[in-house]
């Protein structure tokens, strides 16, 4: 069954990991005590220096070099590697996985970072993804729940008053990323045709969710993470245990 451990406030000193174990990280983008240059120039590859130099927003620069680092860093607890050596290869849809021929232990991992929260979930022998969210108003939200959510997942956010519509949307829309990302497909996952049975009959206090299509045994969790934000994770199966670690830079 799965069990679920508190928070904990410093990065372990050894880590094990199984597929009955999912490590969830947490870490502030706008962490004062970061090194943004020493990141980005001692830790990033020269691909990732590159997509950084690409993008505009000195705000999108420095969000994506501290999550790829931070990434970098919590998976070498892991591999036999510094966080510099860690080899990604990437899916056709841009998902990065870690390239098998040169970290054989088979570990899964997926990322997620919304304004100044980002997240690692980290597993073994399982697909996995996770989604967090900076709980916001959403321009035309009417619209997007109407092309990407089912008939059901659309009636609960239309009966909610105004003032939880915002909860409603972003506690389905993480639950539907992350799916799809464990799938590998981000967004791009036909989400009308698999019905994810988002909307439980107590969806505030129920965190753990079964399928009911043909993708059964895949499970649905909510994560309570910071009172601003939402997060989901989605993995394979049931049986397996999730520990936080709050991600300590020092």
């Amino acid at each position: 069954m799965k069990k679920i451990n508190k928070l904990r406030d410093s990065s372990p000193a050894n880590l094990e990991l199984s597929e009955n174990l999912v490590h969830i990280w947490k870490a502030r983008i706008y962490d004062s005590v970061l090194d943004i240059e020493k990141l980005h120039m001692e830790i990033l590859s020269q691909e990732e220096k590159q997509r950084a130099s690409r993008l505009r927003s000195a705000k999108d620069r420095m969000r994506f070099i501290v999550s790829r680092s931070l990434l970098r860093k919590s998976l070498s607890h892991y591999l036999d590697a510094s966080p510099s050596e860690v080899r990604f290869t990437y899916n056709k849809y841009g998902k990065p996985n870690i390239d098998p021929e040169y970290h054989p232990e088979n570990i899964r991992f997926n990322l997620s970072h919304s304004e100044d929260l980002a997240l690692y979930a980290i597993t073994q022998n399982r697909e996995i993804g996770i989604d967090v969210e900076y709980i916001r108003k959403v321009n035309k939200a009417d619209k997007i729940v109407s092309r990407f959510f089912s008939k059901e997942e659309g009636e609960f956010y239309h009966s909610q008053p105004n003032k939880k519509k915002n909860w409603a949307f972003f506690t389905l829309w993480t639950r539907k990323e992350a799916y799809s990302k464990a799938r590998g497909m981000g967004i791009g996952l036909p989400t009308k045709e698999f019905d994810l049975q988002l909307v439980p009959p107590d969806i505030e206090h129920t965190d753990h969710i079964q399928m009911k299509n043909k993708d059964s045994k895949w499970s649905l969790i909510n994560i309570e993470i910071d009172s601003d934000y939402l997060a989901a994770l989605a993995t394979e199966g049931n049986d397996f245990e999730i520990s936080y670690w709050k991600f300590d830079d020092t």
